[in-house]
């Protein structure tokens, strides 16, 4: 049975609705709520792999909404690939494979609920292999000035190394420019898809904690622009797969000493 929740049964407009995957002080229409709430029941396995959704009269009543945001919202759960709908057979939940987790609601969950880190580990070899091919496109089609741009957000990411959280900012734009300058609109378009519901996360979002990291970091940025102004294919690709999975490692490998030193099992 799911939880019921005390939200209005109208989708009329837009509400400010707080459920635990709503994202932060995004107004959101009744029937993501709700695709939202099937989505975490799915993703959680609150409903297993090959399991049916209650039924439509059930939903109804747990979720206090209407038949016509039941079915919009199943139809949606459909469209992401976590169940199936079959005539006669109810809808049954999908393995994880045939979920779409570039959907944002899809990742975001995905991530909430993974007691590893093994996801973020999926998202660090996508990303590195993504931007190793933007650099390496970058390298041979940067011009003159797009390379001043991108010296003078490397200018600004120094400026930032005793602030943190000001160079995480800074260096995801660095990233991105590299990305818009290449001219690979569908590897940028991923990126910008996953690295928001990523950043999001406290194990993700962390990775600049101090201005050690911010320097650590700056190495690495530092090399991948001077590949691109050789114009260096190669050694950009290189240097941005050093960078992203080196800084990756080193993150992890903190944040496993961190655990042992306080005494934490590893889930």
């Amino acid at each position: 049975m799911l939880k019921s929740i005390d939200i209005p049964d109208s989708d009329e407009g837009r509400h400010l609705v707080s459920t635990s995957l709503s994202l932060p002080e995004r107004p959101a229409r009744l029937n993501e709520v709700v695709v939202s709430l099937l989505i975490d029941e799915v993703v959680s396995g609150n409903l297993s792999v090959g399991s049916s959704l209650p039924p439509e009269q059930v939903l109804c009543e747990d979720l206090k909404v209407s038949r016509s945001v039941v079915r919009e919202s199943v139809k949606l759960l459909e469209e992401k690939g976590l169940v199936v709908a079959r005539q006669g057979q109810g809808t049954t939940v999908q393995p994880v494979d045939n979920w779409n987790l570039l959907d944002p609601l899809v990742l975001d969950a995905y991530i909430r609920n993974d007691r590893s880190l093994s996801i973020f580990d999926d998202l660090m070899e996508v990303r590195a292999a993504l931007e190793s091919q933007i650099a390496r496109r970058a390298a041979t089609r940067l011009s003159g000035d797009q390379l001043g741009e991108l010296h003078v957000s490397l200018l600004e990411l120094e400026s930032l190394l005793e602030d943190p959280t000001s160079y995480a900012s800074a260096d995801v734009a660095y990233h991105d420019l590299i990305a818009r300058f290449s001219g690979h609109l569908l590897a940028r378009s991923i990126l910008r898809t996953v690295q928001p519901v990523a950043l999001a996360n406290a194990y993700y979002g962390r990775t600049h904690r101090s201005r050690e990291d911010n320097l650590r970091s700056h190495d690495g940025h530092a090399k991948i622009y001077e590949a691109l102004v050789n114009r260096d294919p190669v050694g950009a690709a290189s240097a941005v797969e050093d960078h992203i999975l080196g800084s990756w490692e080193t993150y992890k490998r903190s944040l496993y000493e961190s655990k042992s030193s306080t005494g934490q099992n590893e889930s």
